[in-house]
């Protein structure tokens, strides 16, 4: 006997038309909430953010904040006229609106300044601190320029800036143009001999004083002397043991004064000799 299966029955409920639409409408609500939401506090950083500008901008234009000094720091070879013009802020300026790289930039341009910082000192002075070059010496590159202890030239010298500086001869203009690392390293040696030579230890007398260092690439330094124009020819390297042996030279010399400086031409200390050193004296000395 077959049996029969019962019939089975599958009811779909599907929602009404009125439900459907009152879901999406709160869906809607609920995004349109989130973007109100999103759009107001928009506005609110938008109400901040020029509330604040416009309140930077009256406290920048508050005449409590106007420049009433340019204060410049004490200087021996830069004019406080000089500093002002070139950093070109006058009284009456917005002091908090002043770019204050940009003035040290343009104080920094004079040759003689090395650096230049400028600060505010609320709510009305503007301080410009400069700190100068030092000229170690003058170089002779077709005219004078003062170099400083770099052995950077950085200013034509003067007559009354070079005056009581040591002359540094033997680079013309254009080997300098061409071999500028080069030639501020002779440069560089040359200061370093002249503050040896300036420098004796206890047991010396103080050296006689010199006019001019000259450099010679292949022969090396000399040293010219003030009184008397002798040349001391040093070569390369040892300058602390030439210097010890050229002052018992100076001592040997009768009254060790102008008179015997004016009896030397020439002392060679450049030879590989150290117990015999050639001193041509000069003509009709006894």
């Amino acid at each position: 006997m077959s049996r029969r299966k019962g019939n089975r029955r599958i009811t779909v409920a599907s929602p009404s038309v009125a439900v459907w639409i009152a879901g999406a409408l709160q869906g809607l609500f609920r995004r349109g909430l989130v973007v109100f939401k999103a759009l107001a506090a928009i506005a609110v950083l938008a109400g901040a953010a020029w509330a604040g500008e416009q309140a930077v901008r009256h406290v920048v234009a508050s005449p409590r904040f106007a420049v009433r000094e340019v204060r410049v720091s004490a200087t021996t070879h830069v004019g406080e006229d000089d500093v002002l013009a070139l950093a070109a802020v006058a009284p009456g300026d917005r002091l908090l609106s002043i770019d204050t790289d940009a003035v040290a930039a343009r104080v920094a341009s004079h040759p003689w300044v090395a650096a230049a910082r400028v600060r505010r000192e609320l709510p009305s002075v503007l301080a410009i601190d400069i700190t100068e070059r030092s000229a170690a010496a003058v170089a002779v590159l077709g005219a004078l320029y003062l170099i400083d202890e770099s052995g950077h030239p950085f200013k034509r010298a003067t007559l009354d800036e070079a005056d009581g500086l040591v002359s540094l001869t033997g680079v013309s203009r254009q080997q300098y143009a061409a071999f500028r690392d080069a030639s501020a390293a002779a440069y560089r040696e040359a200061l370093a001999i002249l503050d040896e030579y300036r420098s004796p230890d206890s047991s010396a007398k103080v050296r006689p004083p010199l006019s001019e260092i000259h450099i010679d690439p292949h022969y090396g330094f000399s040293l010219v002397l003030y009184d008397g124009g002798a040349e001391i020819r040093l070569g390369r390297g040892d300058y602390t043991d030439k210097l010890e042996r050229l002052d018992r030279i100076f001592a040997g010399l009768p009254g060790f004064g102008a008179r015997g400086l004016a009896s030397l031409q020439v002392v060679h200390l450049d030879g590989p000799n150290r117990d015999r050193v050639p001193i041509r004296l000069a003509t009709g000395i006894r």
